[in-house]
């Protein structure tokens, strides 16, 4: 990692997580943390960790079952800063929602076919749609809910190509967290929307120029091995994260992944083929999270900040495994002192604080 790296994007500091018989962490589903706590789901033994910000292990949240406030099939988990609230989103059920302190609170029906929220200041939610098949699937990507608990506006992205509701499904819905808004996107069609605290727009258009079979079939559930979806030339949208300054998303055109950098001032794309070294490192970690930046296309960010942390701010989970594989690769030549980890620091946290 070089040295610009650090000033542009400001490596705040990294959080080795305490392991131990009441928390072996064996792959990290998602990622939430608050300004006292880090919350964790263990998606090998499902199991949801809180620790504190200095990663010292704190309890274990619920458990999994069918009983009151236990869990099955989560999809993601979100927290309230104001409530010291920590919801967990389902599959199968309605969302349970726990204190900071561990004690079941409440399953909340308000929120059926939701998959994770954002909470803004005003106490309003932005919401992401579910997506499993057509029978669980919301009828909509994005939608904001106000503090009573209702839905305001909401957002469907479907293509209107398809007329067999009965058939749609949004797949892979992108949904992620920038200060004042939440992006959100699907495979359906190229806008990408935004959520703010009061209102759903249009933010970004994409322009894939994928064949119109694809958009046509990527939404109706019966088309999902039809070989236009899975041709190498049709590009689809793997994830997304905002700073300040760029807007990056990561792409995928058969077995290739790039990301492109999109300057929000100058309007500047530019795109980069993630290398091969950093697939390899990828394999075996949920999400594929070392599949992000080199140093020849943003100033040496090896990873990609995958989780939202607060306002300039996004998390990273590393191995040392990871980190000692791309050194020996000829990566991270100038890699700063505060996130030099050993063997016995796994898994670690780092926290990217962007510049302004």
């Amino acid at each position: 990692m070089s040295k610009a790296a650090c000033k542009r994007f400001g490596i705040t500091y990294c959080i080795p997580l305490e392991t131990s018989d009441s928390a072996l962490i064996s792959n990290i589903l998602d990622l939430r943390m608050s300004d006292n706590y880090i919350f964790i789901y263990n998606g090998k033994t499902s199991e949801i960790f809180q620790f504190n910000r200095e990663g010292k292990f704190i309890r274990k949240i619920g458990r999994e079952g069918n009983g009151p406030g236990e869990y099955s099939l989560i999809t993601e988990l979100g927290i309230d800063e104001s409530y010291k609230r920590l919801y967990i989103f389902q599959y199968d059920n309605f969302p349970l929602v726990y204190s900071f302190e561990g004690e079941f609170l409440s399953s909340d029906s308000t929120m059926s076919y939701t998959g994770g929220i954002y909470v803004f200041d005003n106490g309003n939610k932005a919401l992401k749609g579910l997506v499993m098949n057509p029978t669980t699937n919301a009828p909509w990507a994005g939608a904001l809910m106000d503090r009573r608990g209702e839905v305001i506006m909401s957002k469907s992205l479907y293509n209107k190509q398809n007329d067999n509701e009965e058939y749609l499904y949004m797949k892979e819905i992108c949904f992620s967290s920038f200060g004042d808004r939440v992006l959100f996107s699907t495979l359906c069609n190229d806008t990408i929307y935004s959520i703010s605290s009061t209102n759903i727009v249009p933010q970004y258009i994409l322009d894939r120029s994928n064949i119109p079979g694809y958009y046509k079939f990527v939404c109706d559930f019966r088309k999902m091995n039809d070989p236009i979806l899975n041709s190498p030339e049709t590009i689809g949208i793997y994830d997304m994260f905002e700073t300040y300054k760029s807007l990056y998303v990561r792409v995928y055109m058969g077995e290739n992944i790039y990301i492109q950098r999109f300057n929000k001032k100058t309007h500047e794309l530019e795109s980069y083929l993630v290398p091969e070294d950093f697939k390899e490192y990828s394999e075996a970690i949920p999400g594929n999270n070392i599949i992000g930046i080199d140093s020849k296309f943003a100033y040496g960010i090896p990873f990609w900040p995958e989780y939202y942390v607060k306002q300039g701010m996004r998390a990273q989970v590393v191995s040392s495994y990871g980190i000692g594989g791309l050194k020996e690769k000829g990566y991270l030549g100038n890699l700063p002192s505060n996130i030099d980890i050993d063997e016995d620091d796994n898994p670690v946290i780092i926290i990217y604080k962007f510049k302004q």
